[in-house]
Order: C-alpha cells, then sequence, then structure tokens
C-alpha cells in the first residue's frame, strides 16, 4: 500500500513539474507584468519621500516586499535549488527555512553593497552596474548552483553505490547469526542533512551573488536622489519579500520528501529513497540550471 502511495506522489510531482515547465512562459509574463506595476509605486514613493512626505515610506516599503514576493516567482533567486535541497536531503523544515531567509537577505545586502560601493569607491555608472549584474553575476550564479546541484547528485550516487556494495558484502559473510561487523550503509539520518558551514555557504552564496535588477533599479534611483538610507530599507524589506516565496518553496519541498519517504515500508527501502530522491534533486537542479545559463550567454 504505501509503495503504491509512493509511486502516485511520483507521478504527481512529475506531472506538476512537466505543468509547470509548460506553464513557464506565461508564468514569468505575469509575474513582469507586477513587476513593472510595483517598480512604478517605489519610485513614485522614493520621489515623494524626497519631496518630504513622511507617508510615503509606508508605500515604499509595502511596494519592495510586495515586489520581492512577485519578482521571486519568476526565474531566479534559487527557487528550485531551495526546492532541492527539501526534497533531496535530510535538512529539517527549520533550517530550510533559515536558508531561505538568509539567502534572501544575503542577496539584498549584496545589492546594496555593490550599488553604493561602485558609486562611492569606483565612480561607476547605473549602466555599468547593471550589464555586471545580467552578463557576469548572473551566469556565475548559475554556475554556482549547477554546482551545488552535482554535489547533490555525487552523494545520492556514492550512499547508493555504498550501500550496494554493502549488500554484496553482507551476502557474502552472512552466517546463521547473521552479520554483525557494523552497519550497512548510511542510515536515514546520515543521508545529506546540508549540516555543515561549508554546505550552508555554498547554498547561500550560489543564491546571493547574483542581485535583484529590482533592488539595483530602487538603489539607484535612491543614490541620485539623495535617500541612500530609504533605499536601502527598502531594498532589505524586497529580500524579505523574496524570502516570503522561497520559504512557501522550501516547506512544499520538505513536506513533498516527507510524503515520499512515508511511503517506504521498512528501513532498507527508506534507505534507498533517500539517497534516490537526493540524486533526482541533483540531477534537476543540474539540468535547470545549465539550461538557464546557456540561454544567458548564448
Amino acid at each position: 500500500m504505501r509503495l503504491a502511495l509512493g509511486l502516485l506522489i511520483l507521478v504527481v510531482l512529475v506531472c506538476l513539474g512537466l505543468f509547470l515547465v509548460r506553464e513557464a512562459d506565461g508564468l514569468a509574463q505575469w509575474a513582469v507584468t507586477w513587476q513593472r506595476a510595483f517598480q512604478n509605486e517605489m519610485a513614485a514613493a522614493v520621489r515623494a519621500i524626497q519631496a518630504g512626505d513622511a507617508g510615503a515610506w509606508s508605500a515604499l516599503l509595502l511596494g519592495a516586499g510586495a515586489y520581492g514576493f512577485v519578482h521571486a516567482v519568476g526565474p531566479g533567486h534559487g527557487k528550485y535549488l531551495i526546492g532541492g535541497a527539501g526534497l533531496g536531503s535530510s535538512v529539517s523544515a527549520r533550517r530550510l527555512l533559515g536558508l531561505s531567509l538568509a539567502s534572501s537577505l544575503a542577496q539584498a545586502l549584496w545589492a546594496i553593497v555593490l550599488v553604493y560601493g561602485g558609486f562611492s569607491l569606483l565612480q561607476v555608472t547605473a549602466q555599468s552596474m547593471t550589464i555586471l549584474a545580467e552578463d557576469v553575476l548572473a551566469p556565475a550564479s548559475y554556475a554556482a548552483i549547477a554546482t551545488v546541484g552535482a554535489v547533490f547528485v555525487w552523494r545520492g550516487a556514492r550512499s547508493l553505490l555504498q550501500m550496494r556494495a554493502a549488500r554484496q558484502h553482507a551476502a557474502s559473510h552472512t552466517d546463521a547469526s547473521g552479520c554483525g561487523c557494523h552497519g550497512h550503509g548510511p542510515t536515514p539520518d546520515e543521508a545529506a542533512r546540508l549540516g555543515s558551514l561549508r554546505d550552508a555557504v555554498l547554498l547561500i552564496g550560489s543564491i546571493a551573488i547574483r542581485p535583484c535588477t529590482g533592488a539595483i533599479f530602487l538603489l539607484v534611483i535612491a543614490w541620485q536622489m539623495g535617500i541612500e538610507f530609504a533605499g536601502a530599507i527598502a531594498v532589505i524589506v524586497m529580500g524579505l519579500g523574496t524570502a516570503g516565496l522561497t520559504c512557501l518553496v522550501a516547506i512544499s519541498s520538505v513536506t513533498a520528501r516527507g510524503m515520499a519517504v512515508f511511503s517506504s515500508d521498512s528501513l532498507g527501502m527508506l534507505r534507498i529513497a533517500r539517497p534516490s530522491l537526493e540524486l533526482l534533486a541533483g540531477s534537476v537542479i543540474v539540468w535547470i540550471s545549465l539550461q538557464t545559463l546557456s540561454r544567458l550567454i548564448s
């Protein structure tokens, strides 16, 4: 019964993935339309703040938060990396939510450092800043995300090969009392957990390295109008809006993983399910990253 439930869950996930891929262009267009609307609201609010209208602060922050959420619906922001990490590792929902929030805020802070630092120290232009973000940092981000996906693939494949070798070893050494020499393969808790600082930094850095174009737009306007503090605060709120969407993805992926693992009706099946999910999730991350990267550099 649980095996059938697991197969059903996998079929539903595959169908949902195919539907999202087919509808990706329409979803991206919807996101672009609303981004422009919120971008116009932010520009108007910035001008009002410069004119001394303290009430415009609320409009700016609300517009920035809404922009961050809607913008995260479109391509980028590492949603599939967060989702893949939730599906393919044993990281807890709480930890993955923390990584989602940290990556979004790191992306916002990096935009502030890049724009304000570039203007004050390097005297760069707004156009060169946008070119740097889109032509250099965006490809670097997708390449880094693909690297994380490749690590998932390697870990999942290694775990499966270790379990196969352990089963062969056990079969050749089993006697009437059974083999008690050592554990055979990783336990569920020993599966990939994104538990190390290195893993967390790699995940956060691969997402944060590409600053949001909306954040650059807002920071440039704020700098030109002499209200840098307002621009920085609004970009941080924008990052929180982005985190809202990525956190939803994190919760959904951990829930889907839990359902798939629940369908494993034995410890052996559970041990196979976890690295298999990691291998599958890593493969999808690599595929999406390389597809996006090829479009950027073509």
